[in-house]
């Protein structure tokens, strides 16, 4: 029986009167118009495959491969439709010679101008994508496409969101486009980044187990993220303006680089007030004044800020190494030393950490006098400027994000990760997380003549 016919047989039947039998009529129906969309778009993606101006555009496809890709004619391919529904589509095989034809070689160009990738429909793919990133796991993202009548094994799920991911990422990076778009004029923009800890499995040289696998270990890494965000004249996060959060294991150039990159496309030199904040790690404060340059922003545009409660952090550190004070000795100058930042009183706060250090050589008094020292000389302990702008004294954003982007989905006992599929994770969850999928599945299903090649 077909799915229409077997959909107006249950619509005319009366449903029991009980909850279970609603539930399973509910389901029945979902089934089977999901069938029902499928047949009708699979209908209509066949017309077009097999039209001249598909076939037409296929040509240009093959002609941007740079080498003669020849056209072996039509062959069934299985493709799956949102419901994980699987129909099968006559699509024209291009290969460079026969015996890559043979071998399963080749590309389907007409599905890739489709968007269909990985023999799934758009908006599978994205549905299985953004399951896999709101997900704990690649096995939960499966049970619960399982509880949606979709057989999907977890290999099966990763696979497909990691391709999601890979293509989203290489066509931002051929239009050199990140695809934001937003009027920063007159807004006041923050903007931070930290790292993050990573399982990664790298592959060891040598012998192999008894079983034939290979060895390997999981050190730690350190994921960069990014956030960018608004906040109004209060000081309150502006809700108008949609977050941007990415991040990388590539390294601070490459987050920096992102950074930059998405700062540009939002209009950055625009914005009223732009202000860098993060803790006082070496690797950020760096770069963050040749970041300002290269953007074009003036001096009076930009402000850089030490995380508050890091530098409070460091002071009782500090304090502590005082051994033969009491504890309300060091409560007392940790005190006095936080109401001089509060009150803006950088070089009464300066002067004391000197005469407090003075002639102390441990590696602990060098290293909380540097970071110190080193971030209020350079202007990032300035927060009663930041007060009376109404502009936060805190990165709770940036550490936030890290928490929800990579704590709650990459990071937990035995959990670790290829340096790939991490990358691919971190790029998914970011978006996800931020409210940009919409995004996302714009940048990973257009796909230009070369990158279908």
């Amino acid at each position: 029986m077909s799915a229409n016919a077997r959909l107006q047989e249950l619509l005319d039947q009366a449903v029991d009167f009980h909850p279970d039998a609603v539930l399973k009529r509910e389901r029945e129906i979902k089934q089977l118009t999901d069938e029902l969309q499928a047949l009708t778009l699979a209908i209509q993606l066949q017309q077009t495959i097999a039209s001249e101006e598909t076939r037409k555009r296929e040509a240009d496809c093959a002609q941007a491969c740079g080498e003669k890709m020849k056209n072996y004619g039509f062959r069934e391919v299985r493709v799956r439709f949102l419901g994980g529904i699987e129909i099968t589509l006559l699509v024209r095989y291009f290969a460079r010679n026969k015996r890559r034809a043979e071998k399963g070689k080749g590309i389907y160009f007409a599905l890739a101008l489709l968007g269909i990738h990985d023999k799934c429909t758009p908006a599978f793919a994205s549905e299985v994508a953004k399951l896999a990133a709101a997900m704990n796991s690649m096995e939960d993202a499966r049970t619960q496409l399982a509880e949606m009548g979709i057989k999907l094994s977890r290999k099966q799920v990763a696979e497909i969101a990691y391709a999601f991911s890979a293509r989203a990422r290489a066509e931002q990076r051929a239009v050199d486009s990140v695809g934001f778009t937003a009027d920063l004029s007159g807004k006041r923009v923050i903007v931070s980044t930290d790292g993050g800890r990573v399982r990664i499995r790298t592959d060891k040289r040598g012998k192999r187990t008894k079983k034939g696998r290979k060895r390997y270990r999981t050190d730690w890494r350190e994921p960069k993220l990014l956030a960018i965000y608004v906040v109004d004249e209060e000081g309150k996060i502006d809700r108008a303006f949609t977050p941007v959060l990415d991040g990388t294991l590539k390294g601070p150039d490459a987050v920096f680089a992102l950074i930059e990159s998405y700062l540009k496309e939002l209009g950055i030199d625009q914005a009223t007030k732009v202000l860098f904040i993060a803790d006082g790690a070496k690797w950020i404060w760096k770069r963050v004044g040749s970041l300002f340059e290269r953007l074009g922003l003036r001096a009076d545009q930009c402000m850089q800020l030490v995380d508050f409660y890091h530098v409070v952090e460091h002071i009782g550190t500090l304090a502590g190494l005082k051994k033969k004070w009491t504890k309300r000795q060091k409560q007392g100058w940790i005190t006095r030393q936080v109401n001089r930042l509060r009150k803006g009183k950088i070089d009464e706060f300066i002067t004391d950490i000197k005469k407090f250090t003075k002639g102390r050589r441990g590696k602990e008094w060098r290293r909380e006098r540097g970071y110190l020292l080193r971030n209020a000389e350079a202007g990032r302990l300035n927060y009663a400027v930041a007060r009376e702008q109404s502009l936060p004294n805190g990165s709770g954003i940036i550490e936030s994000t890290v928490r929800r982007v990579l704590n709650l989905r990459l990071k937990g006992a035995s959990i670790f990760w290829t340096k790939d599929n991490a990358e691919h994770m971190i790029f998914l969850r970011s978006y996800y997380k931020a409210g940009h999928w919409k995004v996302l599945e714009h940048k990973a299903l257009t796909i230009t003549p070369q990158l279908a090649a």
